[in-house]
């Protein structure tokens, strides 16, 4: 397992990939995002991205927003188009947003974040 912490996600891109899943955790203070990583280039040799688990822990979340619309005859996993954080007073404000199917996005604030990759795989040393 390996897990980057709040500014260390800077090094990961998670545009482009699937939410599938969303669910709250830690007596529901923490929200728990699933998501189908499409991985990066620069990992490509060190983790097989066909064969991991990857999900987003948010801690301690509060004013959450969700607000997403999925057009006519749509439905299915919420393509992320871009995800973004910054910290202020202490505190995270999260965004993702969605451009295409759905559209809209998820907005909220936490105490602390991380991106997970479970059954890490490693394909060359």
């Amino acid at each position: 397992m390996k897990s980057f912490l709040n500014e260390e996600l800077k090094t990961i891109i998670i545009d482009e990939s699937l939410i599938n899943g969303i669910k709250w955790g830690n007596n529901f203070e923490d929200l728990i995002i699933n998501i189908d990583w499409c991985g990066q280039e620069n990992l490509k040799h060190k983790i097989d991205f066909t064969k991991v688990k990857t999900f987003l822990h948010f801690s301690f979340v509060t004013e959450a927003f969700f607000n997403f619309h999925f057009k006519n005859e749509t439905m299915g996993a919420l393509e992320i188009t871009s995800f973004s954080f910054q910290k202020s007073d202490n505190i995270w404000k999260i965004t993702f947003e969605f451009k295409f199917y759905p559209i809209g996005f998820i907005r909220f604030n936490c105490n602390d974040f991380e991106f997970v990759i479970e059954d890490e795989i490693k394909t060359v040393e």
